[in-house]
This record gives structure tokens, C-alpha cells and sequence, in this order.
């Protein structure tokens, strides 16, 4: 059996436009409570999470220097990133401006988080007499930040 594509016609297309939006509207409400709890207790998620990465790369701020760290936190945040975009978009419809505040408001959050994190770990660098030279914080979490965004924009962008 060989699948043949046919392209929608524009009255086709509204007309399921139509019936997801009244399904939409037919859902029941406990179930629309079940979606906005599980959006919030994924933001509640992401954020302890990323409270625990800041502390794991604590000794990776130690240790490591130069495009060594910076990569390793890149590829950390990035695998972060990609499993909360994944997780976000599996959702079966969130609201935009949920949607939103998710995809701006974690990114601030792991920006503080990291930074707080750096200057920490520069201060144990100079209590501990390490040679690894201090990290600025301000370039660490914008790092961290653009691995842990890149995942979503190429999302979007893939979407359009």
C-alpha cells in the first residue's frame, strides 16, 4: 500500500482549525487543571534544576580555564536547554504567554544562578590557593545562558 500526499485546500485547513479549536473548548476542566499544574510543576522543576547544575559546576569552575570550561559549560547548558525545550514543547498546548515566561524567565534565572555560582567559586579559588586564574561571572552565565537558549531557537526556527 503506497501513501499518496495530497496537498490541504484552504477550506480544509480552516475547517480542522475549527474542530481543534472546539475540542479545545469541549476539554474538561480538570484537565485543563492537570496542564496548567504540570506547566508550573515543570517550572518549578526547571529551576531546582538548575539551583543543582549551578552547584555541580562548581568544581568545573575550580578546575578548568579557558575554552575548556567555557565549552564544557556551553555543552552542559545546551543539554539542559534541549531536554526542558523538548519537555516544554511536549506539552499538549501551552499558553503563549506561559510559554513565555518560561522562555524568559528560566534563562534569567540560570543567568543569576551561574553568576552567583562563578563569583563563589572565585572566592574558593583564593581561599584554596588554586592556580586556576578567577572566571568572570558575567561571561560564564552568558555562556551558560546561550547553550541553555540555543536549544529553543533552533526550535522556533525549525518551526517556521
Amino acid at each position: 500500500m503506497k501513501h499518496v500526499h495530497k496537498e490541504w485546500s484552504p477550506e480544509m485547513a480552516a475547517k480542522t482549525e475549527k474542530i481543534f479549536a472546539a475540542a479545545e473548548k469541549k476539554k474538561p476542566s480538570w484537565i485543563m487543571t492537570v496542564d496548567v499544574a504540570l506547566f508550573w510543576v515543570l517550572l518549578l522543576m526547571a529551576i531546582l534544576a538548575n539551583f543543582i547544575l549551578s552547584v555541580v559546576l562548581v568544581p568545573f569552575l575550580l578546575i578548568l580555564k579557558g575554552w575548556t570550561l567555557y565549552f564544557s559549560l556551553f555543552f552542559v547548558a545546551a543539554s539542559f536547554g534541549f531536554v526542558f525545550t523538548f519537555i516544554l514543547h511536549s506539552l499538549e498546548k501551552v499558553e503563549k504567554q506561559r510559554h513565555v515566561v518560561a522562555s524568559v524567565f528560566i534563562p534569567c534565572l540560570a543567568l543569576i544562578n551561574v553568576g552567583i555560582f562563578a563569583v563563589l567559586s572565585n572566592k574558593l579559588i583564593i581561599l584554596l590557593k588554586l592556580a586556576t586564574p578567577p572566571h568572570n561571572p558575567l561571561l560564564v552565565g552568558a555562556v551558560y545562558v546561550l547553550g541553555y537558549v540555543l536549544p529553543s531557537s533552533v526550535f522556533h526556527l525549525r518551526k517556521k
